[in-house]
């Protein structure tokens, strides 16, 4: 689902989501509201699909495979409308934030120079308990000795893209110590990371009215290199 700016003036940016639902579930009909409100800003917004384990994809693998195939297909979108490497996001949703991020992360990364995490999943799995550790694999089907490429924390590298990540303090589905310690660890190695908190708040809050306003306005700010500092905007979610 594509979105651009209807003012007719070339977008400033892009950025192309991918939706969560635990690699089980979800459409790209999920994140099309934020994708919207940011084309009303001036951005190229992209909200993609993938396939999804119990139904077409036998693995995790399969699922990156098509996000890597629509990076590659939105940045050559994003090239005919005037923009380059340097102006072009990807990121998306829970489990879509985590296959967009080890995508950009690994030497197979696509053109994209920034990403943007909401309530991003699977940053630190090699921290999990052992047996927690192989119902993972299980669950995603692939080999025992696989987990750690699929953890965010280990693909943190000098040279990884800008990363703005939205979560909240108390989530129920990755823990926000995990999140800072992927942080902390994009920060020592050079990178720019920026990890903005919100209280009171459940995984998927973004979904939400009053959580989308600051999440679509600092990611706006985020894309167009200004500040990322929480403000209010008037964006509601139908």
């Amino acid at each position: 689902m594509v979105f651009e700016p209807d003012d007719g003036r070339p977008p400033r940016a892009g950025i192309v989501l991918f939706h969560g639902g635990a690699l089980r579930a979800g459409s790209p009909e999920g994140l099309a509201p934020h994708c919207r409100e940011l084309a009303s800003r001036g951005i190229l917004a992209v909200s993609a699909g993938y396939r999804l384990l119990g139904q077409d994809a036998a693995s995790i693998d399969d699922c990156l495979t098509d996000v890597r195939r629509s990076l590659h297909r939105f940045t050559r979108l994003a090239a005919s409308r005037g923009l380059d490497a340097s102006r072009l996001a990807a990121g998306g949703s829970s489990a879509g934030a985590h296959l967009a991020l080890v995508a950009a992360l690994t030497t197979q990364a696509p053109g994209v120079t920034s990403l943007v995490a909401l309530n991003p999943a699977g940053l630190d799995l090699c921290s999990l308990e052992p047996a927690q550790q192989r119902d993972l694999e299980h669950r995603i089907g692939i080999a025992p000795d696989r987990l750690a490429e699929f953890s965010l924390i280990e693909q943190v590298r000098p040279g990884n893209p800008r990363t703005l990540i939205h979560h909240r303090t108390h989530d129920e589905i990755e823990p926000i110590d995990a999140v800072r310690r992927f942080r902390d660890a994009m920060t020592r190695a050079g990178n720019d990371c920026t990890l903005l908190e919100y209280e009171h708040a459940k995984h998927g809050f973004h979904y939400d009215s009053d959580h989308a306003r600051d999440v679509l306005a600092t990611t706006t700010r985020f894309l167009l290199d200004e500040s990322t500092s929480p403000a209010s905007g008037n964006f509601e979610l139908l």
